[in-house]
């Protein structure tokens, strides 16, 4: 089950994501999705993802 609350960490980690995520789209809109740029940006978006749901996934 996951948390009710968010913690810091995790709304900064958030924002982060909003905020790649809009660039990605705004660069693969500018340049096609296939450009070296918007793919490094997904791997670096896939990372803070990745990052985020660590920081969701309840302890044991």
């Amino acid at each position: 089950m996951l948390p009710l609350f968010v913690t810091e960490p995790q709304e900064r980690l958030h924002i982060k994501i909003e905020q790649l995520r809009g660039q990605m789209v705004s660069l693969g809109t500018s340049h096609g999705f296939l450009h070296p740029d918007v793919q490094k940006c997904s791997r670096d978006l896939d990372q803070l993802l990745l990052q985020y749901y660590a920081t969701r996934r309840p302890k044991q």
